[in-house]
């Protein structure tokens, strides 16, 4: 392996040619507190400030590959951008000559190039529409981004050189010093011409200090197989997967855990009990798959484009929940996609999902990618008998309060698996009889799933469960033999005694959050009613069904207090079991 590792300043090696930015680098992601860091670094020091190391890859008369070392490149660059508009507000049209060398050059052919060079196109019109264009220019650029992080630093950086110079006599020598600072500031460059050494070399050196994560190892370790010049596809894969990660807004979802939900979808045969694959587990396993290909190159690039539909399936499921359940986001994502062959899937996805547990989002994966992607397509009818199943188990279980296990972990894994890993029909049919069998065994009983309901409460201060109680309400008013509510215009929870003075705290007050206190009517009436029950009993007769046979006596009396809400409480919770009940019941 040829190393060539040499302590560089960040003008030599901005000056060195350009640098290259590969698509499955995750973003800029700096916030002013490291910006901040970055100037005090810069600037109260007496000597160069040292960055740590970079590696790249690549021959010395090409552009290098940034392997480690993109987000201080990339700051760098925007801190000289912000002291070359400086300068041009102090009439030192030299010095904006000077500094922008380090920016952008013209190569053999007198072509204008960038120094640092994203691949990534939205990464690429960040840096350049927002940052290294004049200021007066970047409002024209159709790209410009007046939100994004790095326009956020060079803001910050902009703030911070502003002040340095409030009060100097002599503003030009004060900006000199400042980008000397910045441009003195020592690296050790480590390049390596072979791409796989030099993730070989990046993998060594942050194995010190603050660990890389697994889905860093496992990028490096793709990576690593894949030759250059054949990185391209792969690359703009690996950049939407964590584009789609970044966008997810479940809780707890990171590059990490969608690595471990991923993997835990598919089938491996280095895995044939259908174990879990633990976090500390996932690189080995992935490891040992590449080992075990006749072409470790082109299983790299299959495992990356494995994941990337993968992230797609995640985005869809998160839109799901977010948007209660509509069909139309699987529209991108399937071929043959139809509403009918999406609205009652959909409806059941979101029946798992509103539950707020992730454990079974592997069986997810694996079911909706065979559902949509997969050439031997799993049927429509197969997947909504297993999410009527998953369905029951899962939000009993969540609701009864029963916590992550192995058992349900390993439960979920093996369906995956099982799904995954099909050769026929009666595959498919012999892995939900497994699941329904598994899940039988422990699942929630009915006592634990009444009590969850009875704990289940809503205030201002307390809306954790708030999804959870409107899904029940409305699962519950959709069983009536009719409804006088129109779901497609929304629904929200309203509190039947207000809250108004009255105190959480208080053990008296306690029945006012629970569920039996709780209605669900259009989100645009909600707002308007009176704070008194005897006060909006006349509305709410509107949209009360007349089977909710406890409320509906109150309204008409207009009396309403803790008797009536805990026996319509009992009532909620007896009727939840009609509606999930135990997986083995028809």
């Amino acid at each position: 392996m040829q190393i060539d590792a040499h302590k560089r300043s960040l003008g030599e090696v901005l000056l060195q040619g350009q640098h290259i930015i590969p698509r499955y680098q995750r973003r800029y992601a700096w916030e002013p507190q490291n910006i901040r860091d970055f100037w005090n670094d810069i600037t109260t020091s007496g000597t160069p400030h040292f960055l740590g190391s970079m590696v790249t890859s690549g021959i010395t008369t090409a552009p290098r590959e940034v392997i480690d070392g993109q987000q201080r490149l990339t700051t760098a660059i925007i801190s000289l951008c912000v002291i070359r508009d400086l300068y041009s507000e102090n009439g030192q049209e030299l010095r904006v000559t000077g500094i922008t060398e380090y920016l952008e050059f013209r190569d053999r052919n007198g072509e204008l190039n960038y120094r640092l060079k994203n691949k990534d196109q939205s990464s690429a019109s960040r840096l350049n529409d927002n940052i290294i264009l004049p200021p007066e220019r970047r409002n024209q650029a159709p790209e410009f981004d007046n939100d994004a992080l790095e326009m956020t630093a060079y803001k910050e950086f902009d703030s911070l050189a502003r002040k340095a110079l409030a009060g100097e006599k002599n503003v030009v020598q004060k900006l000199d010093e400042i980008r000397d600072s910045i441009l003195a500031a020592e690296v050790v460059y480590i390049n390596v011409e072979d791409r796989k050494n030099a993730f070989t070399i990046f993998e060594t050196l942050n194995d010190r200090g603050k660990s890389l994560t697994v889905m860093d190892l496992v990028k490096n370790m793709l990576f690593a197989e894949i030759p250059s010049g054949d990185e391209d596809s792969s690359e703009r894969s690996w950049s939407r997967i964590l584009q789609a990660i970044d966008d997810s807004r479940f809780e707890g979802i990171n590059p990490d855990s969608f690595l471990y939900y991923a993997w835990n979808s598919r089938f491996n045969p280095n895995d044939p009990k259908s174990d879990i694959v633990e976090q500390a587990r996932l690189r080995r396993s992935i490891s040992q798959k590449i080992d075990s290909s006749e072409s470790r190159d082109s299983t790299s690039g299959q495992i990356i484009e494995d994941l990337h539909t993968d992230a797609r399936i995640i985005a869809c499921l998160n839109d799901t929940l977010n948007s209660d359940g509509s069909a139309l986001v699987w529209k991108d994502i399937s071929s043959s996609w139809r509403r009918d062959k999406f609205d009652d899937v959909c409806e059941h996805l979101y029946g798992i999902l509103v539950s707020g547990s992730m454990q079974p989002i592997p069986l997810l994966i694996s079911l909706m990618r065979a559902y949509v992607c997969e050439e031997r397509k799993l049927s429509r009818k197969q997947l909504l008998n297993f999410l009527r199943i998953i369905e029951r188990f899962q939000f009993r279980w969540s609701i009864a309060q029963k916590g992550s296990t192995s058992s349900i972990r390993r439960l979920y894994r093996q369906a995956a698996s099982a799904i995954s890993a099909r050769k026929s029909s009666s595959d498919v049919d012999q892995a939900l009889t497994d699941f329904t069998a598994a899940a039988l065994k422990i699942d929630a009983t009915d006592i634990q799933f009444k009590d969850g309901i009875h704990r289940l409460s809503y205030s201002r201060t307390r809306s954790k469960d708030l999804f959870k109680i409107r899904h029940i309400l409305t699962r519950i008013e959709k069983s009536y033999s009719s409804t006088k509510l129109d779901f497609g215009k929304g629904a929200s929870v309203e509190h039947l005694k207000g809250l108004e003075g009255r105190s959480e705290a208080t053990a008296r007050n306690s029945w006012i959050f629970k569920l039996g206190n709780l209605a669900i009517i259009p989100s645009d009436t909600n707002s308007k009613l009176p704070a008194e029950f005897s006060e909006k009993s006349s509305e709410l007769r509107k949209f009360i069904n007349d089977e909710d046979e406890v409320l509906s006596s109150a309204l008409a009396n207009k009396t309403w207090g803790p008797e009536m809400a805990n026996l319509r409480l009992k009532a909620i919770s007896d009727r939840s079991l009609d509606i999930w009940p135990k997986v083995d019941a028809n």
